[in-house]
């Protein structure tokens, strides 16, 4: 009974992995409930005998369980707000999707597929919303001419945009290396060439400076030759893209705009015209988030006490009106510090370490299939890190969705006693 179950799920388990990336870019709600099946079906397999866990497997189990202990740590403190401790608690589902792949299986390729196809999908959307031939759904939604997908700003959809574009880059340099089925290889280069144009479209800045990142860690880990010669081309593809970047009009317009909201800000912090820009705001958020770190230097002003503090900021004329809706400070430091302090921020820190960590760790790996998820849990890794550096983690509900589900399918995919599937 017991390997006939796991038989039949793991018959199964390629399509839903295949299909999550495509929903990230199509339906928020088909995306929650492929995350909600493969958590609920980890944690069932979890009550058959034979299940598999070793040092690995609890490294990644304690790296992603931190967070939110120490959250659940600091509302004992501060005051509670469960409602706030929804997103962060996807670190916790992680796991059993986690142990689920590991157990079932991952299939390299079935999960390149479906990322090529979720950055086709990306791509169309982005197109079309565009050009406005997608109607009033979901997906048509325009936040200041940038298409959103079905994310709640258009800085997560092309933040995710971006991910999965380098991870069709990824699967692109493994397939250069080995033998894979002929219909991925063009399929992968849509995929990339979909989320690539996503993210432009999207006008994401956090986007276009993971992006050189992302593809960088994908030569350094896929690349061939040896570590001079990686190294050399990690250099190269930085500066290349780097360059090409600032040749696309839109992104040179969004950068020299952010440059000139700096100076502005700089020149004179009380402006209201220099505040209440993107660049403006957040500057002084972080300025105002450090001074609430300095005055509640352990646990930070608390996870439920940020918003009464905000509310009370705008208020006394302290921060504009329009931070009044921020669930964040739009870094990932300031961010912890000022919410949970030293103490939070140290989890934090643990957290990323951690699963860097254990990625690196198998990055030496002899089978190709399973360097090309090292280079993936990577990559989302070094893209995450860049985007909550400039927002928050956890700024997102669909973002949070992608990155838990996808770390943990990458991490899974990496272990080298999981089951490679045709």
């Amino acid at each position: 009974m017991n390997g006939s179950s796991t038989r039949r799920v793991a018959q199964v388990l390629p399509w839903l992995l295949a299909a999550f990336p495509v929903a990230l870019m199509l339906s928020s709600a088909a995306a929650r409930n492929l995350a909600i099946a493969l958590a609920v079906a980890g944690l069932l397999m979890q009550t058959l005998p034979g299940r598999p866990f070793d040092r690995r497997d609890l490294d990644f189990a304690l790296a992603a369980a931190v967070l939110p202990a120490v959250y659940l740590l600091n509302m004992a403190v501060c005051g509670w707000s469960l409602k706030l401790f929804d997103r962060p608690a996807h670190l916790l589902w992680a796991i059993p999707v986690y142990l689920l792949v590991r157990r079932c299986g991952a299939s390299p390729k079935t999960v390149l597929a479906g990322l090529a196809f979720g950055g086709v999908a990306a791509g169309a959307v982005a197109l079309l919303a565009d050009k406005g031939l997608l109607g009033s759904g979901e997906l048509a939604r325009l936040d200041q001419g940038r298409p959103m997908g079905p994310y709640s700003s258009p800085g997560a959809f092309g933040n995710y945009s971006a991910v999965i574009a380098m991870a069709c880059l990824a699967g692109g340099l493994a397939w250069a290396q080995h033998r894979t089925r002929a219909w991925l290889r063009p399929l992968v280069l849509l995929g990339l060439v979909g989320g690539v144009g996503a993210a432009l479209l999207s006008e994401t800045r956090s986007a276009w400076a993971a992006m050189p990142v992302m593809a960088a860690l994908g030569v350094a880990v896929l690349g061939q030759g040896g570590p001079r010669r990686r190294w050399l081309a990690v250099a190269g593809i930085v500066v290349v893209l780097g360059v090409a970047l600032l040749f696309i009009d839109v992104v040179r317009e969004r950068l020299l705009l952010g440059i000139g909201e700096v100076q502005a800000y700089l020149a004179d912090p009380s402006a209201p015209g220099a505040r209440e820009t993107s660049m403006g705001l957040r500057l002084l958020s972080w300025q105002w988030g450090w001074e609430q770190f300095l005055a509640h230097p352990v646990f930070g002003i608390g996870l439920a006490g940020f918003r009464p503090a905000v509310d009370a900021a705008v208020a006394a004329g302290t921060l504009p009106a329009v931070l009044g809706s921020f669930s964040g400070l739009h870094n990932l430091v300031v961010d912890h510090l000022a919410k949970t302090g030293l103490v939070g921020t140290a989890a934090m820190a643990l957290f990323w370490i951690g699963m860097f960590r254990y990625f690196l760790g198998a990055r030496r790996v002899a089978d190709p299939y399973k360097r090309l998820f090292v280079a993936l849990g990577l990559m989302l890794l070094a893209g995450e890190l860049i985007f909550a550096s400039v927002g928050s983690m956890f700024a997102s509900a669909l973002g949070t969705v992608a990155f838990t589900v996808l770390l943990a399918v990458f991490a899974a995919g990496a272990h080298p006693a999981t089951p490679s599937r045709a």
